[in-house]
């Protein structure tokens, strides 16, 4: 598998937006984790790139940053995920989308 280069750059002030840690994904039927041990924060006012080749897990990593994983792919999902503060897996996307 390989890596997602994650860049960031603070424009404003700095509050934890979206923060992960220990993040592994398996979709349904998967061999292997798309995702693996992803630990990140991104505060509050920084661009963010997330670059990298097909298949590297950019997709999986903003849907489950999104809710769409875990809310509408199943599979395996380990670790926190938390957008404002909130942990994804216990608010729906609705919720997470009005934050």
């Amino acid at each position: 598998m390989d890596d997602i280069i994650c860049e960031s750059r603070a424009v404003g002030k700095t509050v934890a937006i979206i923060e992960t840690s220990n993040l592994t994904y398996t979709y349904p039927g998967g061999k292997e984790p798309s995702l693996k041990d992803v630990s990140l924060t991104i505060e509050k006012g920084e661009f963010v790139i997330l670059t990298g080749p097909s298949g590297c897990g950019k997709t999986t990593l903003c849907r489950c940053f999104n809710g769409l994983i875990p809310h509408f792919y199943s599979g395996k999902l380990e670790g926190d995920i938390k957008v404002a503060g909130h942990n994804v897996s216990e608010h729906s996307i609705y919720e997470l989308a009005k934050n």
